[in-house]
């Protein structure tokens, strides 16, 4: 039985239309939204709190954390009790850490906020791509995994944009109020839009045993190691360009804060670029192949970046935009080749694989990014090596661990 055949006609179509399609790049795109749209309003933050720029970056950070750990309840839940419950349960703890950070009057609070934000941002990306595979199935994921990729950048472009608006504007509370408000809109749209799409367990797949089963399925799969790996490696240089941009740009730079949104995006653009080129690439070369020639991409580019700014010593927006775009470019190219390699082999706990493909990548990125700032003080200069460094990691691993194509 395809994968697919489990849903009647009348659920596959409300499925497979447009508006369905755009709600799962908008449930993908949580963690991006979420992190990038307050990152204008840290240096004022920063000053509010009379906090570090290290503890600030934190908010980064610990929701990237959290987020990253829920998704491994979000995605086996929704495998056996349905996609509908568990991320409409997370959609609503969102919208309550929203709230809990817009209310906040000192900088635990505030934290505190941002790991309820990311305990319930955490069902959308692992249940949505889940969907992609209950809906499409093995033969048409792949490719709709890479129109989802190049949609997805559009979040972080324009978050920090209209999050820069939203500070000059109105302040950094009205970033909150406008989180709480998307929470809710998503948590509207998913239950009067989507169907239950969960296809039937096999009779022995239900409870712990079936479950150890699943996780020993996926860890028993080289190439699913190999690209959850490559993927982490290169979301830990995006994660520092992330935590660190809004301080090099705007304080060591001089940039206003609707400049550095526009700054910040085009670096989201460049994704995009990269995740457009990927989707035609689909079908025309195997995946590792793709992977391969993406994260060579961003190693070169990375390490321009770290020549221009730390050996040549040659400073200003340029040396850390111009080759942070081209890195970015190869971030997109590999990010949908990489997912699809990694899960269209395991359509029947799509959840699961989804969550552990999502909680490793954030896991490694986020253990990165914080050793990494703890030690080295922000900077243009540690902007530079610490992407070069963990993107050169990245196209290394794919070297070394060969991920197989996808079979069948």
């Amino acid at each position: 039985m395809a994968v697919t055949d489990h849903l009647s006609a009348r659920d596959r179509r409300r499925a497979e239309t447009l508006p369905a399609a755009a709600l799962l790049v908008a449930l993908s795109a949580t963690a991006p939204m979420t992190v990038d749209m307050f990152l204008p309003s840290l240096p004022t933050m920063a000053d509010e709190f009379g906090a570090t720029k290290a503890t600030l970056q934190l908010a980064v950070t610990l929701f990237i954390i959290s987020f990253a750990g829920s998704q491994l309840v979000y995605g086996p839940a929704s495998d056996r009790i349905g996609r509908r419950p568990a991320l409409m349960a997370g959609l609503t703890l969102f919208i309550v850490g929203s709230l809990l950070a817009l209310s906040a009057q000192s900088v635990g609070m505030l934290l505190a906020g941002r790991v309820v934000q990311g305990l319930g941002g955490g069902a959308g990306p692992a249940i949505a791509q889940a969907i992609v595979l209950d809906v499409y199935g093995r033969a048409r994921a792949a490719r709709v995994l890479s129109y989802m990729s190049i949609a997805l950048p559009l979040a972080p472009a324009i978050a920090p944009i209209f999050g820069g608006f939203l500070h000059d504007a109105f302040g950094w509370h009205s970033v909150f109020v406008t989180l709480a408000i998307i929470g809710v809109l998503l948590l509207v749209a998913y239950r009067l839009g989507m169907p239950e799409t969960r296809p039937p367990r096999a009779p022995g797949t239900s409870g712990v045993g079936g479950l150890v089963k699943d996780y020993r399925t996926i860890f028993s799969s080289r190439t699913y190691l190999a690209y959850a790996s490559v993927m982490g490696l290169m979301f830990g240089g995006q994660l520092v360009f992330i935590s660190s941009s809004s301080f090099v740009l705007q304080e060591e730079f001089g940039l206003s804060a609707q400049w550095f949104g526009l700054s910040f995006g085009l670096v989201a653009l460049g994704i995009m670029l990269g995740a457009t080129i990927s989707s035609r690439l689909v079908g025309r070369m195997p995946p590792h192949r793709v992977v391969l020639l993406g994260t060579g991409m961003s190693a070169a580019a990375s390490l321009m970046m770290l020549a221009w700014v730390a050996i040549l010593d040659a400073g200003g927006v340029a040396s850390v935009l111009v080759p942070m775009f081209a890195t970015a470019v190869g971030l997109g190219l590999t990010r949908p080749a990489a997912q699809a390699g990694a899960l269209v082999p395991f359509p029947q706990i799509a959840g699961l694989a989804s969550a552990l493909l999502g909680f490793s990548q954030m896991l490694i990125a986020s253990t990165y990014n914080i050793i990494y700032g703890a030690l080295v003080p922000v900077s243009a200069h540690a902007l530079a090596t610490g992407v070069a460094c963990s993107v050169g990691a990245a196209f290394l691993a794919v070297v070394v661990l060969r991920p197989r194509p996808i079979e069948g």
